[in-house]
């Protein structure tokens, strides 16, 4: 038997790593993707391995050398898509012939699995939320047909060529291919006149086509994930609650790496992160920042600043941001209405559905829906809705103040956003007068300590809900007690309001 492996391609989906190296020499558990396969080839048997190179290609010598592999150099990598990558490689495809993609990670031995004298895939079950090459077979696993948006059922997986007359009518068949075509347009091509089989088989290989499907599978942690995008393979842990962050050095440079927790993709939407960074680009507001595949983001490491301490909450602090928050605050949703707003009616509707409970009593409830209500009608503006103390940096040597972490940004009310914040940073009545004062001193609209107060009490909740999804009790229960303080403090403000002659 011969192996031909597919390993020409960006690998743009594993970004910012494939930068640097070629997605199959990604490490899992200590071994390359292309070594393990290697590996599994070899013990089974497979002597005769072609490796199709193109990107970075010099980087796969080494291994190409130690391990006795015919290394080919495919030119038109950037322009070409994988049919034309097989094309290159077509006078090595003969009977016996296995082909695989670069980006497998192997589990098991397989080839003993092949029928003899037949064209077939060894396919794999569909993971959830993917779309894949479904095959569509008789009872006797000849494929009828292939869907190519499978989203269930079994796709894609390992081929075996051991037909020659069918070799000769597929590479025919391969050079028809439009060069943004995958290989298996061929296959497609020739359901006609060849007979391929697929026999379904789960855990032979996982795909690592991004990040999210190492995460998924359970292949690499975050750390791996950050030491594998470093230059000296070293990550230093950071702060952070809904995502894992670590300092790294990439290309040469300090960069903060941002690795998203899991199923954060439920109430964060990366996209729009990404879009409302390069909206409030002309702020200078917050350091620069990169977004690739995975929701993986990398910003420049300010050495300089440091997260906001509580001890450093002064007048002067304060008076910063509320002109960093004036300035963001100027971005009005009128003039970005493609943007969907971020009502407080729906957050509190999508948390307690995400979360299977509801934390108040009916009354209490019911009041926090009017309140929610009557913020809603109130002017939109670009917020940053989460300013928690270590997503206010500050340099103390300069007295610069820097926000960070916008991924929870959105068009919503002030309110929100300045009872978010004096919840977060757990601001005193005094402290939150002299934060009103510096914000209203240029705002076009007032805002009252009792609106503060409204905006804390959502806040609080909706944290508190975001604690029992994520399965983190302990901040959530912190929450709660603070939204049970805002009611009380509500409830009496209003009630000597009641008694004022």
């Amino acid at each position: 038997m011969r192996a031909i492996i597919l390993a020409a391609g960006k690998g743009t989906r594993l970004k910012p790593m494939t930068l640097t190296k070629p997605k199959p020499l990604l490490e899992i558990r200590g071994v390359s993707l292309l070594e393990n396969m290697i590996m599994h080839l070899r013990q089974s048997g497979v002597k005769d391995i072609i490796l199709v190179s193109g990107y970075k290609h010099e980087l796969f010598a080494p291994i190409a050398k130690a391990q006795g592999l015919t290394q080919l150099v495919f030119p038109d990598y950037e322009l070409c898509n994988s049919s034309k990558s097989l094309l290159f490689a077509k006078d090595y495809i003969c009977k016996g012939s296995i082909i695989l993609n670069g980006d497998l990670y192997i589990t098991q031995g397989f080839c003993h699995l092949f029928k003899k004298n037949a064209c077939q895939f060894l396919a794999q079950k569909i993971p959830p939320n993917t779309t894949a090459w479904g095959y569509i077979t008789d009872e006797n696993y000849k494929i009828l047909d292939i869907d190519t948006n499978a989203k269930e059922g079994y796709g894609d997986g390992i081929a075996y060529f051991d037909n020659e007359r069918d070799i000769g009518i597929f590479t025919h068949a391969l050079q028809q291919c439009h060069k943004d075509d995958y290989w298996e347009q061929a296959v497609l091509d020739t359901l006609g006149a060849i007979n391929y089989y697929a026999f379904c088989h789960d855990d032979l290989y996982t795909e690592i086509d991004s990040f999210s499907d190492a995460l998924y599978h359970a292949l690499l942690t975050p750390e791996e994930i950050a030491c594998q995008c470093a230059d000296d393979g070293r990550a230093t842990r950071l702060a952070g609650i809904t995502n894992t962050n670590y300092l790294i050095h990439f290309q040469n440079t300090a960069q903060v790496i941002r690795i998203p927790g899991l199923h954060t993709e439920q109430v964060i939407n990366r996209d729009k992160e990404a879009k409302i960074l390069e909206l409030i680009a002309p702020l200078h507001i917050t350091p620069e920042s990169r977004f690739y595949g995975s929701g993986i983001k990398m910003s420049d490491y300010l050495s300089d600043h440091k997260p906001l301490d509580f001890a450093q909450i002064s007048d002067e602090i304060l008076e910063q941001i509320a002109s960093k928050l004036l300035a963001l605050h100027s971005i009005k949703h009128t003039t970005y209405p493609h943007f969907e707003p971020i009502l407080l009616c729906d957050e509190i509707a999508k948390y307690q559905a995400l979360a299977h409970i509801k934390l108040t009593t009916p009354q209490e409830h019911k009041r926090l829906m009017t309140i929610a209500k009557t913020l809603d009608k109130r002017e939109l503006v670009l917020c940053h809705r989460d300013l928690q103390l270590p997503n206010i940096l500050y340099n103390a040597s300069n007295g610069e103040l820097l926000l960070i972490d916008f991924e929870y940004a959105g068009f919503s009310c002030i309110e929100w956003e300045l009872g978010n914040l004096a919840a977060e940073l757990e601001l005193s009545q005094s402290q939150i007068l002299a934060l009103l004062h510096h914000y209203n001193t240029s705002a076009k609209r007032i805002i009252t300590y009792t609106d503060v107060l409204y905006g804390k009490l959502m806040a609080n909740y909706i944290w508190a809900l975001w604690g029992w999804v994520y399965h983190r009790i302990d901040l959530g229960r912190m929450y709660l007690a603070r939204f049970s303080h805002n009611l009380a403090e509500l409830e009496s403000l209003e009630s000597t309001f009641e008694k004022t002659p």
